[in-house]
């Protein structure tokens, strides 16, 4: 049985084969990665340190987080890696960047939807003001190639359940009463002032609305369906679904969203938006099917769990432009993310 880290360096090897010309230009650079220690941010970094070790990258990263300090002493083999740098700090306080910085990854935010409710400002803050600091302190460099916005899939607001998968020219409304908007709306606030910053100072900005993701490093106490799916089950619990299972999302393998956010830092032209996400959709019912076949014996699946009247939503992307302008492709379908998730989970 493949080892946690021997099954990371598979996958980011399988990602990378044949296609590393795309992200030729990272090579040699500098790069500045906020917000670079959480499930997402490890896979970049586990990315890059496979173009260095692999292909001859060369590429150098800053890393500033809060936690990086403590990110570099749990993952050893990328906190000893002589081209990353950990820099211990708060985003909503930056004022300067390393002055070789080229690419620029801005990633800072809190997602926890959890704080949505309890500590609402604290993640307006952090996503608004994050982004303020961060560009701030971008117009002051010099020979500044790329910074990459990574804003989110929910800044589209509410996705009619007869379209089948959203565009970067979709918009609908948020209920601005309500606080548990603040993550949306403070990522919609980020992109504007983002856009404005450009039109003041040409920074040469792309953003990406990731949507969901799935993979190792992903902790199973994040409250997501996926998280919740997979944990139950190992457990020997049921999985417990609110409504009929109807909703609908899809889910990228982790290795193909490091990929992807590097090849719109790399190919992406200036003050363009590319969705970032599986295009291929799942409703929950059938999620939970899929990852309960790995299970022997399978555990239950039980609906119409909790408060009643509970909503039907769906949350797809449509990824044509990624795809056309960058030369990405989804190489992980859905089936094999979740196999492969649920063997990093049991592997010790």
């Amino acid at each position: 049985m493949k080892s946690r880290q021997e099954q990371v360096s598979l996958d980011t090897e399988a990602v990378l084969s044949g296609r590393t010309d795309l992200l030729q230009p990272l090579a040699g650079a500098n790069i500045f990665i906020t917000g670079g220690t959480g499930f997402l941010g490890t896979w970049l970094l586990e990315l890059i340190a496979m173009l260095n070790a692999k292909h001859k990258f060369n590429t150098h990263v800053t890393v500033f987080s809060r936690s990086a300090p403590d990110f570099a002493r749990r993952h050893k083999h990328l906190g000893a890696r002589k081209e990353f740098h950990f820099l211990e700090g708060d985003i909503r306080y930056l004022t300067e960047l390393p002055h070789e910085t080229d690419y620029i990854i801005h990633a800072a935010a809190l997602t926890d939807r959890r704080l949505f409710a309890s500590n609402p400002t604290a993640v307006g803050e952090v996503n608004g003001m994050g982004a303020i600091r961060l560009l701030r302190a971008a117009n002051l460099l010099e020979d500044l190639k790329k910074i990459l916005l990574v804003s989110s899939g929910l800044v589209y607001g509410a996705q009619p359940l007869n379209v089948e998968r959203i565009g970067e020219n979709f918009s609908s409304g948020f209920a601005c009463d309500n606080a548990n908007a603040i993550y949306a709306e403070s990522k919609r606030f980020a992109e504007s002032f983002a856009m404005a910053a450009v039109s003041e100072a040409k920074l040469p900005l792309v953003i990406t609305r990731p949507f969901a993701f799935v993979g190792p490093y992903q902790s199973l106490e994040l409250p997501w369906a996926v998280t919740d799916f997979i944990r139950d089950s190992l457990a020997g619990r049921p999985i417990k679904i609110m409504g009929e299972g109807k909703t609908v999302r899809s889910l990228m393998y982790a290795s193909d969203y490091a990929f992807w956010t590097l090849a719109a830092l790399a190919r992406g032209e200036a003050r363009n938006v590319f969705n970032l996400g599986s295009p291929e959709p799942v409703d929950l019912l059938a999620l939970a099917r899929m990852i309960t076949q790995h299970f022997s014996p399978a555990p239950e699946i039980l609906t119409k769990v909790g408060q009643s009247g509970h909503e039907t939503t769906r949350l797809v992307p449509c990824v044509d432009k990624a795809r056309k302008e960058l030369g990405v492709e989804l190489t992980v379908p859905l089936a094999e993310a979740i196999q492969k998730t649920i063997h990093w989970h049991r592997t010790a």
